[in-house]
């Protein structure tokens, strides 16, 4: 009886490996080419085949590095016919060809163009930037970049609340197990939300469950309320700011404002989107 048995190959499986490597680069390359930036994705809780962009970042960072050793592998076994590349066919003697100056000067083009910001390289960089910004939208906007890293009560503190009155919105919506020093997105994870999803049910108008956990709501300077429906006075007394600092603050601004008016007029008075802007000029921080 006879039979032949295959000979193990090194060299077929650093080839392959090398094949599906570059493949995974380019898959990852073109989702991370589209994807917003991390402020917006890791807010928004952006994903792309159920992978989040630091989950695709992280797998084009190690399909990387495989393709680095697999092509230095790759190399080390085709050393002969490559150095065979930079041999004249006649004398056999090392010396440049002009496959390698081609070679060479199409990396020294791109290079040279894509620091000298010129076309197609700029045009390219530019269409890049445009679809990362492209996700960038008012209501997908955290209230400071990377919110998602406050605590949960720095988080309420940005949106002009306190821990004891976003607490009960929380559990009405089936969320517990948190702390005044709960990372959000910690908590988001924890309960399959996004940060987004998270800061728009504290940031959601008064309930009838706020009220029952509140009693003396209204006697504290309208807590329970979005900070956009508050007026002015209402949110300096519950933020333990005087009015007439926080007129001054944002005077000094250029903001027009009065006591009476809610937050929500006074920015869109004056060309702010978002009331939240103005918590950290009234505060003074």
């Amino acid at each position: 009886m006879t039979g032949s048995h295959h000979h193990f190959s090194w060299r077929a499986v650093t080839s392959v490996v090398a094949m599906i490597a570059f493949l995974a680069l380019a898959v990852t390359g073109a989702v991370l080419f589209i994807a917003p930036p991390g402020r917006i994705a890791n807010w928004t809780n952006w994903t792309v085949l159920g992978l989040r962009k630091s989950q695709w970042s992280d797998l084009h960072i190690c399909f990387g590095t495989l393709f680095v050793v697999a092509a230095v592998v790759h190399l080390v076994f085709n050393w002969r016919p490559l150095v065979g590349y930079f041999k004249d066919r006649l004398s056999r003697r090392i010396g440049l060809r002009r496959e390698w100056v081609t070679a060479l000067a199409l990396c020294a083009l791109v290079f040279a163009g894509t620091r000298a910001g010129v076309p197609p390289f700029s045009t390219w960089l530019a269409w890049n930037e445009y679809l990362r910004q492209s996700w960038d939208t008012p209501r997908q906007r955290a209230p400071i970049p990377h919110a998602e890293l406050l605590t949960l009560a720095e988080l309420a503190a940005k949106a002009g609340l306190d821990f004891p009155t976003v607490a009960p919105r929380l559990e009405a919506r089936g969320i517990c197990g948190f702390a005044p020093d709960t990372v959000v997105q910690k908590l988001a994870d924890q309960a399959g939300l996004s940060a987004q999803q998270l800061y728009e049910i504290i940031t959601a108008p008064e309930t009838c469950s706020d009220r029952r956990g509140m009693g003396q709501g209204a006697g504290r300077g309208g807590a329970g309320k979005g900070p956009g429906r508050m007026t002015l006075a209402e949110y300096c007394g519950g933020a333990g700011v005087t009015v007439r600092d926080a007129l001054a603050r944002l005077s000094a601004k250029g903001i027009k404002a009065a006591e009476s008016q809610t937050l929500r007029e006074i920015a869109t008075n004056n060309g702010y989107e978002s009331p939240h802007d103005l918590l950290e000029i009234i505060g003074g921080r």
